[in-house]
């Protein structure tokens, strides 16, 4: 069947539901949904988020990950995915320690001691 056989029972520009939603209606909850949540987010935008970092990386992580372009998301999570809160918490820990000494020691160094260090610990004596 062609397109030109097809006729509609409308007329261009006639609406098939003039009982339907008003112009505009869904554009005027959307602004205002946007401008409550705006409204929120500057008074206690910073703080929640302080709060959910501290307390739940990985739902932190998460909502980041939903706001930034997909395309920055993408090269970030270019691993076996994100973060789970126990390798976050490690993260932090390990960050922390090579800040502590970071004044004294040039961090480079400090990753070079602690595979030094991990291997030793770990590695397996050959019989022979």
């Amino acid at each position: 069947m062609n397109k030109q056989a097809v006729s509609t029972k409308w007329k261009p520009g006639q609406s098939g539901n003039p009982l339907g939603r008003p112009q505009g209606a869904r554009a005027k909850f959307s602004e205002a949904a946007c401008a409550d949540a705006l409204k929120d987010w500057t008074a206690n935008g910073a703080a929640t988020l302080e709060r959910v970092r501290a307390t739940d990386p990985s739902t932190y992580l998460r909502v980041l990950f939903s706001i930034i372009p997909k395309d920055i998301a993408v090269s970030i999570e270019n691993r076996t995915g994100p973060m789970d809160s126990a390798e976050m918490q490690m993260m932090r820990r390990l960050v922390a320690l090579i800040q502590a000494t970071a004044d004294a020691i040039d961090p480079e160094t400090v990753f070079a001691w602690l595979e030094e260090d991990l291997r030793a610990r770990v590695a397996k004596q050959i019989d022979g």
